[in-house]
C-alpha cells in the first residue's frame, strides 16, 4: 500500500503528536500536548499515512528569529519523525519538501530546527548556525575569579507570576544577539513554571529574577534535585534558562545559581560559545564544559534573507562580494548573487560578474547569523575562494560583535 504525504487532518493533530513519541522514544504528556496546541497552527503540520495509520510526522511553528540588526520570519521545523518500520522510503524527504515549500509560500526567508542527527538535515540544505555550550560544574570548586561586589537582589516568584518582569529582560537580550526566537505569552508558558510540583515527582521549575534600582536585569528558570551522601548534601541545580540583559545581570544570576544551599553541582545547556561563565570562574576546568551543535538554519529565500539583516560588527559596514551559490533542494536560490552593502544594509541581485566565493546552501546557513566565518568554512573545505581577498571581505561583512545564541529548543 502506498504512503500518502499530506497536511495533517485537523481532527487528528493530537494523534500526530502521540505518534511522534514512538520516534523520539519519549512519552508525550497531555500537558505537553496542550502547550504545543497553544502555539501551533495545525495547517503547518504534515504527516505520512500508510492506510489509515500515521507513519511519519513533522511540522513548523510560526515565529520570528533575531538576526543581525533586526528580525526575520522563520519556520521552526519540529516534531519530525518516521516510524522505524518505514525508514528509508523517502518519507522524510517528502515531508520536508512540503514544509520548505510552505515556508516559501508564506514568505518566510528562513527555516530552522534543532537536529536529532545533523547528517539528516544537511541533505536538505540546513547548516549549523550556532554552537551550544553545556557544562556540569562543581559549583563550590569553580567559584568566582574576583570578589565582585554583590549589587541588587534576587527574588523568587510564585507560579503564575513574573511574565511582566522576564519579558523585557528577554527582549533586551534578544536585541543584542541573533538566534533568539520571538515569544508570545503562550510561548512563555512553555518556559515558565506552571505548577508547584513536578508531575513526575521531585521539585518543579522555579523562577528567580535579579533586580536593581534600574529594574529587572536577569532571570533564571531552574529546578533542584536533592541528594545526600556520606559527606552531606549533594544536590544538583538544573538550569533550564538563564538570561541577563546586562553584564551585571548575567554575573549575578549565575552567582545565585552557583550558591544555592545544599547543592554541589550545576548543570546547564544551550549556552552561547562566548558565554562569560568561563571567565567569571576561578577554576574554569571545574565547569566540565562541552561543545555541541545548536540551531541549524536553512535559507529559503536568498534575496529576502540577505537583505533582511545588517552587516559589520557595528552594523554599518560597506563592501561588495559576489557569491556562486549551489542549492539543489531549493533551486530558486541557485546561481550567482551580488551582495552590495552600504552603511550596513544590502542590495542583493542576480549577477554575471565573476564570483568571489563559491558555497552551497548549508554553508550559507552557517554563515548567515555570523556564528561561523567564511575563512573557517574554507579551511574545512566548505567554501571556495575564487578571488584573493574574497574570504576576508565576507568575514568583514558577516561577522558580529557577539556569537549567535538560540537559548530554546523547539
Amino acid at each position: 500500500m502506498s504512503v500518502e504525504i499530506r497536511t495533517c487532518p485537523p481532527d487528528r493533530f493530537v494523534e500526530l503528536l502521540k505518534t511522534a513519541e514512538i520516534g523520539f522514544g519519549e512519552d508525550v504528556s497531555d500537558e505537553l500536548i496542550e502547550r504545543v496546541r497553544k502555539v501551533s497552527d495545525p495547517a503547518r503540520f504534515v504527516c505520512a499515512i500508510d492506510g489509515d495509520r500515521f507513519v511519519g510526522t513533522g511540522g513548523a511553528f510560526t515565529v520570528n528569529l533575531s538576526v543581525p540588526g533586526g528580525d526575520l520570519a522563520a519556520g521552526g521545523v519540529t516534531w519530525v519523525t518516521v516510524l522505524p518500520s518505514h525508514r528509508r522510503r523517502g518519507i522524510l524527504r517528502g515531508m520536508m519538501r512540503l514544509m520548505i515549500d510552505d515556508c516559501h509560500a508564506r514568505n518566510e526567508p528562513l527555516a530552522m530546527l534543532w537536529a536529532s542527527e545533523g547528517s539528516i538535515y544537511q541533505r536538505f540544505g540546513y547548516g549549523m548556525a550556532t554552537y551550544s555550550l553545556s557544562f556540569e560544574a562543581e559549583s563550590a570548586s569553580a567559584g568566582y575569579a574576583r570578589d565582585w561586589p554583590i549589587e541588587g537582589s534576587c527574588r523568587l516568584l510564585r507560579v503564575g507570576e513574573g511574565l511582566d518582569l522576564v519579558t523585557p529582560v528577554y527582549e533586551a537580550a534578544r536585541a543584542q544577539r541573533s538566534g533568539f526566537l520571538s515569544r508570545s505569552p503562550d510561548w512563555w508558558l512553555n518556559q515558565l513554571p506552571v505548577a508547584d510540583k513536578d508531575s513526575k515527582g521531585g521539585e518543579a521549575k522555579r523562577l528567580v529574577v535579579y533586580e536593581t534600582d534600574k529594574g529587572p536585569e536577569a532571570y533564571a528558570v531552574y529546578k533542584t534535585k536533592g541528594d545526600w551522601g556520606p559527606r552531606g548534601a549533594n544536590g544538583t541545580v538544573i538550569v533550564d534558562e538563564a538570561i541577563g540583559s546586562t553584564e551585571r545581570g548575567t554575573r549575578e544570576i549565575w552567582r545565585y545559581l552557583f550558591n544555592l544551599d545544599l547543592t554541589r553541582t550545576v548543570k546547564a545547556w544551550r549556552l552561547p560559545v562566548d558565554h562569560p561563565i568561563p571567565l567569571l570562574a576561578a577554576e574554569p576546568r571545574r565547569l566540565g564544559m562541552s561543545l555541541g551543535d545548536g540551531l541549524w538554519l536553512r535559507i529559503v529565500d536568498v534575496k529576502a534573507a540577505l537583505e533582511g539583516r545588517t552587516y559589520g560588527i557595528d552594523g554599518h559596514a560597506g563592501g561588495r562580494i559576489v557569491v556562486d551559490l549551489s542549492d539543489e533542494y531549493c533551486p530558486w536560490n541557485a546561481g550567482r548573487w551580488a551582495i552590495e552593502v552600504s552603511d550596513g544594509r544590502a542590495r542583493v541581485a542576480p549577477s554575471k560578474s565573476p564570483a568571489d566565493l563559491a558555497l552551497d546552501a548549508n554553508d550559507l546557513g552557517s554563515l548567515f547569523l555570523g556564528g561561523f566565518g567564511a575563512a573557517s568554512l574554507a579551511r574545512a573545505g566548505r567554501v571556495v575562494e575564487h578571488r584573493p581577498g574574497g574570504l576576508a571581505a565576507a568575514d568583514e561583512l558577516f561577522r558580529g560583535a557577539l556569537q549567535p545564541w538560540c537559548p530554546q529548543e523547539f
